[in-house]
């Protein structure tokens, strides 16, 4: 289904106008996925009977690029669309379509340009959230809710046990004792002191009014107090090691003074044995004299 949003007639609108102007029927539009989309600006008469037209699309990125320039489709929309009258027609729109378009219009040493404003409407998609399952009393902490397909963007909601959080938590007496802050266009939520009453399951939903609500995983967030329980064990394990030095020490001695013992026993043991070595030796060389005798 085509959605003819602007009438475009090159005629004269000489004393409704100023000289050389470019009129468009309304800054903004809006058409859903997939559907085609007319896009027209008429002109006064004073630009001539062939005045130059040329579109332009700048992205939500802030990326510019010419569609129709010097009379002819560029490339990237070839296809996409069509010219006519000084017309632009969408076939179908998808969601990178969302954007900017300027008209331009100059002949006869006169020049105007009006802009357009197109939204592609996208339902929400689930939302990605980041929600930590536990953190430490006093601590900053942020959850994250981020819907990547949304057009026109969404805005964000928090639930915590099912409960929805409101904005500000200072309005309600419900919510009072509570100190977080929420950005519902960023989808943040923030607290800058968490404290255990901020223990609970949380999830963020998604909305921008195509189609319906969009709601992200639900995470349980367990608020704790630091755990201590560790320095004593340690001050104690050193206060122990402390205790046990000079029993180590005399250990050392003791085992220095075995060791000592030891080698003493081995060199003494050698020199019995080279002694005997010897005695052997000995005995030999008389036998050997007793066999020469006659």
């Amino acid at each position: 289904m085509l959605t003819f949003v602007f009438v475009c007639l090159s005629i004269s609108l000489t004393g409704l106008h100023a000289a050389f102007t470019v009129v468009v029927a309304s800054p903004s539009v809006k058409v859903k996925e997939n559907e085609g989309v007319d896009l027209k600006c008429a002109y006064t008469a004073d630009f001539g009977a062939t005045p130059r037209i040329e579109w332009k699309f700048k992205d939500l990125k802030g990326y510019q690029f010419f569609i129709y320039f010097a009379g002819m489709i560029t490339a990237e929309y070839a296809g996409r669309i069509t010219v006519y009258d000084g017309g632009l027609r969408f076939n179908k729109v998808t969601r990178a379509d969302s954007g900017d378009y300027d008209c331009e219009v100059s002949g006869n040493s006169g020049y105007d340009e009006k802009t357009i404003k197109l939204t592609v409407l996208v339902p929400p998609s689930k939302p990605v959230s980041r929600i930590p399952s536990s953190v430490t009393t006093g601590s900053n902490v942020r959850l994250t809710c981020f819907d990547a397909d949304g057009s026109p963007p969404s805005t964000y909601k928090w639930y915590k046990d099912n409960t929805p959080l409101p904005e500000d938590p200072t309005m309600f007496p419900n919510f009072k004792n509570l100190t977080y802050k929420m950005n519902v266009f960023s989808g943040n939520l923030e607290f800058p002191s968490i404290s255990k009453l901020d223990t609970g399951s949380y999830f963020c939903e998604a909305f921008n009014g195509e189609g319906a609500p969009q709601r992200g995983d639900a995470v349980h967030m367990e608020v704790h107090d630091e755990d201590n329980s560790q320095a004593p064990a340690v001050s104690s394990s050193l206060s122990t090691e402390t205790q046990n030095v000079p029993s180590k020490i005399t250990m050392n001695h003791m085992l220095e003074k075995q060791y000592g013992v030891f080698m003493l026993q081995e060199v003494k043991l050698k020199l019995e044995i080279q002694k005997l070595e010897l005695e052997i030796t000995k005995l030999k060389l008389e036998l050997q004299k007793l066999g020469q005798e006659p």
